[in-house]
């Protein structure tokens, strides 16, 4: 492997370069309201449509092919047969499912919620910006076989915008998943069941002929209907604004007509939606620290109307490269098994579809990560958070540059950024502004947007927090610190590895300073590989970037750290140095809410659940009495304790990933859970031993000597 630090003479820079073909990217984004074009939601609507065929069902036909197929008659049969009940019971058990299900379609509907949207988004927006060149690259493609659309999930918004866009565009709106708490919704329900809406509940028991009938539908409407289909492979928006583990249960539904050979192939397109603001910011602040989630109710949804007198800046959406699932798995038709005429109660995936399955979903979420356009206030937040760390105020200059270096950094990367170097100090001011509830400017210095504690105490009531009952002081310090950490959440697809690598180098560099130990080059590649490959396995349900590209990624990233002086690696010793800069810094200031959050759950398991079983529930409440506590002590390392560590759902993801890490055993009958014992390679003591040390490499606040005494006795009871 030969790396290169620097450029010679008569050669452009990777940063240069990396620079102008990200610059010539974000031209192809096209503001879809700037003209506040109402007129083209009443224009004639000749849609290109996904699948062709000679002949064209309706949503009430569409339903009818299901009710009269021969698979579901096998079923109804089937069904009446094992729960000694009439024929014609279940026939109109099967309609009343149907049509609980079934999408339609009215154009008057359809063209009002158009216009209500530009209107809307014309008040609170500063655009609905599209890639046109990729929009049309996917238009060009479809005809010959069913699409996938998949966009990934932060608001209710992306399915409003996936349809708004596609009627824009002159693309057949896609029959859209939606869970059935919108369908209670009223009004609600009715209105977007109209506007292509399909429903599923949530979960389906025991309901087996619930279960085989919905199955009966989705693959009907895959390989039998025009629209194209749209659901979100996450299966629900991720309050942290990062992707969550893929869900593969309707992707592996959806694809069945093409493993029975009913189709010749399926389209997928990976959506990316970025919101500059999420409308549900503040609501998914509060959710994280346990305030219980509000009912969807069409009163809730128009009293969320008051967000007109709000901004939210500019909403991104980009189409992925289209897949073709017959590519991707390597498929032709003669290999496919032929089960078109079986009934949905025998039609399962093998073991060898489902792993591709799995494959595929994990591409899909790294695609929807690699087209999310950064924005200003992503890199704002980020480069903030690090000077915060180290306790190190900012103003608007040394932002401005700061900024500019990330934006650098993560363009080399292969990241859309929003960012423009000739109005960066206006971007600046108005990033700050539209999140003027998180951060504002004061005598020139960037801090966060005061929150009374009496504030909190009137709105929320710390009684129903579904774990422990927080302080309100608490929460004050919380809640700001969590809002910025959302909009530092999508830069982890970029900067999670690079993290990963420059804590081997900096952990490496210890041991050899230590040991005074040699090694060769080779070895120190190896080494650092190692230890990547590591963290990779134990934060691989918190970054979702599997992706088979680990080696062509490991280059990057030292090539990266080489080019930014965070590194030197001298190839005639194998020995490795490494350099506190400010790029340093924000890497790793990016990675430290996760190493604490993770190291605070192992000190808490140990202290508090080292014998006996315990409940989700114990767990959570005693992670977050843990850190409240150490929250309200002087002198703790930002990189040991943080707000972030009482957010559940990310002590959840931490949770699941000791459970599937062996860590933690948890029970399937009861769901209670114990500290794995009987695996050596599984000490979860060695795991809190480890994690303790990559904090301590942190280069964030001095610890006190305090700090200092608590960590020495900490590693001497270890």
């Amino acid at each position: 492997m030969e790396m290169k630090s620097q450029t010679g003479a008569g050669e452009s820079s990777p940063a240069g370069d990396a620079a102008e073909t990200a610059a010539a990217y974000m031209r192809q984004f096209r503001n879809i309201i700037a003209d506040g074009n109402v007129a083209s939601m009443t224009r004639e609507f000749k849609p290109q449509v996904a699948y062709e065929f000679e002949r064209y069902l309706n949503p009430q036909k569409l339903k009818q092919y299901v009710l009269r197929s021969d698979k579901l008659r096998s079923l109804v049969e089937h069904y009446a047969k094992v729960n000694q009940k009439p024929v014609r019971e279940l026939e109109k058990q099967a309609r009343a499912i149907i049509d609980e299900i079934g999408l339609d379609r009215n154009m008057a509907i359809i063209r009002w919620c158009g216009i209500a949207i530009t209107s809307i988004g014309k008040r609170i927006c500063d655009g609905f910006f599209v890639n046109s060149a990729s929009m049309e690259k996917v238009r060009n493609k479809m005809g010959n076989c069913p699409v996938l659309y998949l966009p990934s999930h932060r608001s209710y918004m992306d399915f409003i915008l996936m349809s708004y866009i596609c009627y824009y565009y002159d693309i057949e709106i896609p029959g859209i998943a939606a869970g059935m708490d919108f369908h209670s919704m009223f009004g609600m329900g009715t209105m977007l069941r109209k506007t292509g809406a399909f429903f599923m509940r949530r979960t389906f028991s025991n309901d087996e002929l619930y279960w085989d009938i919905f199955r009966e539908y989705m693959y009907a409407l895959v390989a039998h209907y025009h629209i194209g289909v749209e659901f979100f492979i996450e299966g629900t928006r991720s309050r942290n604004f990062k992707a969550l583990v893929p869900k593969v249960g309707l992707l592996s539904m959806a694809l069945l007509p093409y493993f029975t050979g009913d189709v010749p192939d399926v389209m997928i397109v990976p959506v990316s939606v970025a919101y500059e603001r999420v409308l549900e910011e503040q609501l998914f602040v509060y959710e994280l620290l346990g305030v219980p989630k509000p009912k969807e109710s069409t009163k809730g949804f128009f009293k969320a109307l008051k967000i007109i007198d709000e901004r939210f800046g500019k909403m991104f959406l980009d189409f992925g490269e289209p897949i073709s699932v017959r590519e991707f798995f390597g498929h032709n038709n003669g290999q496919r098994i032929q089960r078109a005429g079986v009934a949905g109660s025998v039609q399962k995936l093998n073991r060898q579809e489902i792993e591709l399955v799995k494959q595929l979903a994990n591409e899909i979420i790294y695609q929807q990560q690699r087209r999310i356009v950064i924005s200003t206030f992503n890199l704002l937040s980020l480069y903030y958070a690090s000077r915060l760390y180290g306790q190190r105020s900012v103003n608007l200059d040394e932002l401005s540059r700061g900024i500019l270096h990330l934006q650098r950094i993560f363009e080399q990367l292969g990241a859309h950024v929003s960012t423009t170097a000739n109005s960066i100090k206006r971007d600046i001011i108005d990033a700050v502004e539209i999140h003027g509830n998180i951060l504002q400017f004061r005598v020139g210095v960037l801090q966060f947007t005061p929150l009374a504690v009496e504030q909190l105490a009137a709105t929320i009531d710390m009684k129903r927090l579904k774990a422990h009952a927080l302080l309100s002081s608490t929460m004050a310090v919380a809640v700001p610190m969590l809002a910025l950490q959302l909009y530092i959440n999508p830069c982890m697809f970029w900067l999670a590895r690079p993290a990963y690598l420059l804590l081997a180098a900096l952990k490496l560099q210890r041991r050899q300073q230590n040991l005074d130990s040699m090694r060769s080059y080779a070895e120190t590649l190896t080494a650092l590989h190692h230890h990547v490959n590591s963290m990779d396995a134990l934060f691989q349900h918190e970054f979702i970037i599997e992706s088979n590209r680990e080696a062509v990624e490991f280059e990057a990233h030292l090539q990266l750290l080489l080019d930014e002086r965070v590194l030197d690696l001298h190839e005639q010793t194998g020995r490795i140095s490494v350099h506190d800069n400010e790029c340093s810094r924000v890497i790793l200031a990016a990675l430290a809410p996760f190493l604490c959050l993770y190291y605070q759950l192992s000190v808490t398991l140990r202290q508090r659940f080292s014998v006996g079983e315990f409940s989700a529930k114990d767990l959570l409440v005693g992670v977050q009495q843990h850190v409240e506590q150490l929250l309200q002590q002087p002198g703790i390392a930002a990189s040991h304790v943080h707000p972030y560590c009482l957010a559940l759902d990310n002590l959840n993801i931490a949770i699941h990933a000791l459970i599937q890490s062996g860590y933690v055993q948890k029970s399937r009958d009861t769901g209670m859970m114990h500290i794995a014992t009987k695996s050596p390679a599984k000490d979860l003591r060695q795991l809190e031993l480890q994690l303790l040390e990559y904090c301590q490499l942190m280069p964030f606040t001095q610890y006190s000597t305090a700090a200092n005494e608590q960590a020495q006795t900490h590693l001497a009871k270890l």
